[in-house]
């Protein structure tokens, strides 16, 4: 059994003698002719933008229309008049249209909104309604008659266009410009019958498409 054991020490020092008394050198080139191993994988990434707008407006708009007083003399002609027929007068005064100021005039609000962002088609759609602007005196009933509410801007679909309701360019995000227009109007002085403040107002609505 003495003899058995030695047998198997011997043998066990040559297996380890086999496995690390090979030279390094001869290791590597062993490694060397290896096979390698290689993978390679594909991620799809997806960022989903948000559909967003951005509309620049005035809160608040005064337009200050301005006439001259004056006296005007018409060329020293006498009125008549009697007891009876007080301010029957046989001449009649002359005022100009001009004096009188005009019936009605046409606005212009220049780049009096603006619009920009992301939509899934890249526009928007702009419209425009508005009021008749009242005297601000309680129980008067002067007013302003406005008409013709309209957006214009240069940077529709297609290029200039003109409406209550325009299709404009959305311009994106940082770095681009956006999408500026006017608003116009017509102001009718038919039923303004006093000075002083007349107020209505005007909505602008931006909608993506």
């Amino acid at each position: 059994m003495k003899h058995l054991k030695t047998i198997r020490i011997i043998a066990f020092a040559a297996a380890l003698c086999g496995v690390w008394g090979v030279p390094s050198s001869a290791r590597a080139s062993d490694d060397h002719h290896s096979d390698s191993v290689s993978r390679s994988g594909r991620s799809t990434v997806t960022v989903k933008m948000p559909e967003y707008l951005v509309l620049h407006y005035y809160s608040a708009v005064a337009l200050n229309l301005s006439a001259t007083s004056s006296g005007e003399s018409q060329s020293g002609a006498a009125l008549s008049a009697t007891w009876t027929t007080l301010g029957d007068t046989s001449q009649t005064l002359a005022a100009s249209a001009t004096e009188v100021g005009p019936l009605s005039v046409n606005i212009t609000l220049k780049n009096a909104w603006a619009v920009a962002g992301l939509s899934k088609s890249g526009t928007a759609t702009v419209s425009i309604t508005g009021t008749d602007f009242l005297a601000a005196r309680a129980g008067s009933t002067s007013k302003i008659n406005v008409s013709g509410y309209t957006l214009s801007s240069t940077n529709g679909v297609g290029g200039s266009v003109s409406g209550s309701t325009i299709t404009m360019q959305l311009r994106g995000v940082a770095g681009q410009t956006e999408s500026v227009g006017d608003v116009k109007m017509n102001l009718n002085f038919m039923n303004t019958t006093e000075s002083g403040d007349h107020t209505g107002s005007f909505t602008i609505t931006a909608q993506t498409i």
